[in-house]
């Protein structure tokens, strides 16, 4: 059997599909279009349909699907989330060739490949685009490669809807839909990205060895010097440049025919002549001492741990929590920084051991209930279950209090800490390991101290500006880019004044606008979308404010072709004669790798991976019912209930 048919094998010697993943696209000043394209073929004798749970970024938009086979491309349209998946459904009984996506979280989504059609080959395509800006001449890109196992928290509870190996609970409902299987795994990933900042840039990489190859200008393209790699790690690349000026462009604006405008405004304060000493402050650290931070994870968060406790100050207050399944604290209630508490706070960080399951809700709520107006600091790889549960407790237990997060080890689940950061006026750092621990500490810590705006206004003078996003302007952050989005109904020019306070001190800032009459950056309508629905996501609604909203962010998904929670990407391929299937296609749930680094792996023997194929019953579909799934050894990070094949596949 050559390479190109190797794969993961079901017990009745049934293949699973997928073969490859390539990552294509463009890092531009200003934003970044990534395409993941996912290559399908069945070598079995009937037609099936493949299952397949992969992340994305969570601060991306997707922004087109497609399916090509048989040497014909079809585009994906975005429907309501249930009437996309009949859609599917129908085609798929019918017959046809389909494919669906569905977002299951933020940085979560399940590509449904149906009726693929035996020896043939078909791809399935997913864009998706990011916003781009660079901190003191430096950008740092990340793409995650697999969905890691998560610490499902509750008792197995209610009907299974998707096709994963942990069974759903009152607290993760959806947690069969975000727990892909863990197998051997074959299939690889290329990369060929081209890089364009507007300035000569250099590319390096924590996660991989990578080629950088020049081309014309300040362009190059980036590709994994072994070719292919497993998907078993963040891909990180980091682009700096010697010039520290913004490598975006501060005002991007869309705007075709009759139709609004769309622009992107972004600033970069330079708040240095209002900064004022500090206030003393109280910190309370949370480090993840989780089986999943076993092996590399740990050594690096107790590294970043001690470099914090170093940037407190004679007069702050501080606490250490460390958790798990449970959590204990360094002091019962926190104490004044002083060298010795400082030595026996390295002491008892050292000593932490890791193991046991990731329990964030009770320690957040903690930390937040004591320092309702201090600083929190969590080190954690994120991989958590109850993200909505989480984020909810922290919002209503804490006052002012800010959350700044260090995403530790190879494999990082963002959305959380993202949103933690963004809700609360925090921000979050990534640690991949090889990467420079101090500066990235310095870096947060800097925020944390830096002067800020806050009751930030937006006023227009001479234009137009109006369904603005965020709706709640975030804090302005000295050295930090601030960017708003909106519409605007007419051309012209004029200005835009930030009016807001530091402290007790008032604040403004004017920017002169053109906002033009024709304008080709379609990215920042998507974009602007994007965020309006985030905004709207989050709102805490109930009853029939609940349903508007939801028909609100229906509404404007399709309008504008974008995935969310309550919409979903569908492609039907039309199909006639041989080439239109019968019967129901037998479901290929495709596995992924165990996550590089993770110590609890590591003692699994290395076998051949037994992955039952699931046998669909009529309308069960990946909407309902309960279909078996890949199993193996249960996860020292997951409840008992959600289990997962050995580990196994190529080297990184």
């Amino acid at each position: 059997m050559t390479k190109e048919h190797a794969g993961l094998f079901t017990r009745e010697g049934a293949q699973v599909p997928l073969q490859g993943v390539e990552v294509t696209g463009e890092l531009l000043g200003g934003h970044a279009r990534v395409r993941v394209r996912q290559r399908y073929r069945n070598d079995e004798p009937r037609p099936i349909e493949a299952v397949y749970t992969f992340p994305l970024p969570s601060d991306g938009t997707l922004s087109a699907f497609s399916m090509t086979c048989a040497g014909r491309r079809v585009e994906g349209i975005v429907k309501e989330r249930e009437e996309a998946f009949r859609a599917y459904d129908d085609a798929v009984t019918a017959g046809h060739g389909a494919a669906l996506l569905d977002e299951e979280r933020s940085n979560v989504f399940t590509a449904q490949v149906g009726n693929l059609l035996p020896n043939e080959e078909t791809i399935v395509e997913v864009e998706f685009l990011q916003a781009v800006t660079a901190e003191e001449g430096s950008v740092r890109w990340m793409l995650p490669t697999l969905v890691a196992p998560r610490y499902i928290p509750g008792k197995p509870a209610g009907d299974r809807t998707g096709h994963g190996s942990a069974e759903p609970t009152p607290r993760v409902p959806d947690a069969d839909r975000i727990s892909p299987p863990i197998g051997q795994v074959q299939y690889g990933l290329r990369m060929d990205l081209l890089v364009d900042l507007g300035r000569e840039v250099i590319v390096e990489s924590p996660s991989h060895a990578i080629t950088v190859t020049r081309e014309s200008g300040t362009r190059a393209r980036v590709s994994f010097s072994r070719g292919e790699v497993s998907l078993d790690r963040d891909l990180v690349l980091s682009l700096r440049s010697s010039d520290t000026s913004a490598v975006f462009t501060p005002l991007a604006t869309h705007r075709k025919g009759d139709k609004p405008g769309t622009f992107a405004l972004t600033v970069v304060p330079d708040l240095l002549g209002m900064a004022s000493a500090p206030p003393k402050q109280e910190v309370i650290f949370l480090v993840d001492v989780s089986g999943s931070m076993d092996g590399d994870s740990l050594p690096q968060a107790q590294a970043a741990l001690r470099l914090c406790l170093r940037h407190l100050r004679e007069g702050d207050r501080f606490n250490v929590i460390a958790f798990e399944s449970s959590f204990h604290s360094f002091q019962p209630l926190p104490v004044p920084f002083t060298q010795r508490m400082l030595e026996e706070a390295d002491r008892w960080v050292a000593a932490l051991r890791a193991g046991g399951g990731t329990e964030l809700l009770g320690p957040m709520q903690t930390a937040a209930r004591t320092a309702p107006d201090g600083v929190l600091v969590l080190l954690t790889d994120g991989q958590v279950g109850n993200e909505d549960e989480i984020l909810r407790a922290v919002l209503a237990e804490r006052k002012s209090a800010r959350v700044y997060s260090f995403g530790i080890g190879t494999n990082v689940s963002d959305a959380l800490l993202r949103d933690m950061a963004k809700q609360t006026g925090g921000d979050v750092e990534f640690i991949h390991p090889g990467e420079r621990i101090d500066d990235k500490v310095v870096a947060q810590f800097s925020r944390a101290l830096a002067p800020r705006i806050t009751e930030l206004q937006v006023y227009f003078d001479g234009v137009e500006g109006a369904e603005l996003a965020p709706g709640e302007l975030p804090p302005m952050v000295d050295g930090m880019p601030w960017t708003l989005l909106g519409r605007y109904p007419t051309p012209g020019t004029g200005k835009v004044t930030l009016r807001g306070r530091s402290g007790r001190e008032p604040f403004a800032l004017t920017v002169r606008v053109d906002f033009p009459a024709e304008s080709d950056r379609p990215a920042v309508e998507k974009l602007w979308a994007a965020e309006r629905i985030k905004g709207w996501e989050a709102a805490s609604l109930t009853g029939r404010r609940a349903d508007s909203m939801k028909k609100r962010i229906v509404e404007l998904a399709v309008e504008h072709q974008i995935v969310t929670r309550y919409t979903s990407f569908v492609v039907v391929e039309e199909r006639t004669g041989d080439r239109r299937a019968s019967g129901q296609p037998e479901t290929r749930v495709v596995p992924v790798n165990a996550p590089a680094g993770w110590a609890m792996f590591g003692t699994q023997k290395h076998e051949e991976a037994e992955v039952a194929p699931v046998i669909q019953r009529p309308g069960a579909r990946g909407r309902g019912g309960s279909a078996p799934v890949a199993a193996g050894p249960p996860s020292r990070q997951a409840p008992a209930h959600a289990v997962m094949a050995s580990a196994g596949g190529p080297p990184p």
